[in-house]
């Protein structure tokens, strides 16, 4: 199949080698230094001498988004029979880890966040200590205007209340990350991120009869939860378009986009492979599918759609890892996870028509799942239509259409 993205022979052979790295990665039987450990299983795989393509000395994370983007599009790009994407997704549960990623990119956009998140943060999470990402809200959704959980200063500490919805993995997080408004003297200064430890006094959660992805989703209590003033991190600046929200929010949001943007594609193209599979297998009456017009132009349609995500999404890593204007960052993130998306439930619903009811086989290929999963990923963790309202704003220049 011909891949309208050129990549170089050293990218491809660094995909390979950290898709070694990971496979041979098992954090239970590394003692000591857990960094230290990593270099020499990195040095082991080969994946060392790729690190001026891995690692980010300059950017919100310690790895660049792009070095993921292409690790998860292409390493071990054919699809494996019986292990759908979604199958895969549900055991692995991958969502925590996004949501620390999101967690570190909050405390690395602040002066001197960076050095903080790598010292004191960096260690937690090798260890297993993972964060939480705390935004939706029943009053507000994802509106970050409209967030009503306060955190006001009493000087030396903060005081929060307020509550928050839909709220992945809070179960095994160590950390929650909050966005929430500042009140200082009885007057607004803005909306923030805090961080702070799920075992804090006055943090309380239910369960709720909803799973994404694999992990379980809680509404979050915070009653009277006293937190330093530390627990107020990254940028506390606002941006120009997004008033008194803080620029850290932006960041978190943006990348949270990014990777719903390139985890999408891979499982677009697993739709795509599987229709195409598909296609080529004569019918009871000798009929080959793939040889109908109409089936022909539909996975012609999807194989442009896929690449052309894959190129907003490309766009989206490079502003990300250059730090770049956020709400300029947050165009081509939008952009990537609304392509991207789109393209994925088109691949899908045409690879669960080709294969019919045996499609909805959960021990099989699983393609109903991947359908599931793809239909998901439109509303969740924003649905489509609040993007195509940032990108109208912000992209377009129209009028705001909420506050």
């Amino acid at each position: 199949m011909i891949e309208f993205e050129t990549r170089t022979q050293r990218e491809k052979e660094m995909v390979e080698a950290v898709a070694g790295l990971i496979a041979g990665i098992d954090l239970r039987k590394m003692d000591g230094d857990l960094q230290s450990s990593l270099m020499q299983s990195a040095m082991k795989s080969g994946a060392a001498q790729y690190m001026d393509m891995i690692m980010s000395p300059g950017g919100l994370l310690p790895f660049k988004t792009e070095a993921l983007r292409q690790l998860i599009m292409y390493g071990g790009n054919e699809p494996v029979p019986g292990r759908s994407m979604a199958k895969t997704t549900a055991k692995a549960q991958p969502v925590k880890y996004a949501l620390t990623a999101m967690g570190m990119a909050a405390i690395s956009s602040g002066e001197g966040g960076r050095d903080a998140a790598m010292s004191r943060y960096l260690p937690e999470i090798m260890k297993g200590r993972l964060f939480c990402y705390c935004i939706t809200e029943p009053g507000a959704g994802t509106n970050t205007n409209k967030v009503s959980t306060i955190a006001v200063d009493n000087g030396d500490h903060f005081v929060m209340n307020g509550q928050k919805t839909y709220i992945s993995a809070a179960d095994t997080s160590h950390y929650m990350v909050v966005v929430a408004r500042i009140v200082k003297d009885g007057e607004e200064q803005g909306v923030g991120t805090f961080i702070m430890e799920t075992a804090t006094a006055g943090i309380s959660m239910t369960e709720l009869d909803i799973a994404v992805l694999g992990d379980k989703q809680f509404t979050i209590y915070y009653d009277d939860v006293k937190i330093p003033k530390d627990a107020l991190v990254g940028s506390k600046s606002g941006t120009k378009s997004g008033g008194k929200i803080s620029a850290s929010v932006f960041y978190t949001l943006n990348l949270e986009r990014i990777i719903v943007g390139f985890t999408t594609l891979r499982l677009c193209q697993e739709a795509l492979s599987r229709a195409m599979e598909r296609a080529a297998i004569p019918a009871s009456d000798g009929r080959v599918p793939g040889s109908d017009p109409d089936i022909k132009r539909r996975i012609a349609k999807v194989k442009l759609k896929l690449e052309q995500a894959s190129l907003a999404t490309k766009r989206a890593c490079v502003a990300y890892d250059n730090s770049e204007n956020p709400v300029v960052m947050g165009t081509f993130a939008n952009m990537a996870k609304y392509l991207s998306t789109m393209a994925a439930n088109e691949a899908c619903q045409l690879a669960l028509e080709l294969y019919g009811v045996e499609g909805l086989d959960k021990d099989k290929d699983d393609v109903g799942g991947d359908y599931l999963m793809a239909r998901l990923l439109r509303v969740a963790p924003i649905n489509n239509e609040m993007v195509l309202n940032f990108l109208g704003e912000h992209m377009l220049g129209l009028p705001k259409s909420y506050r």
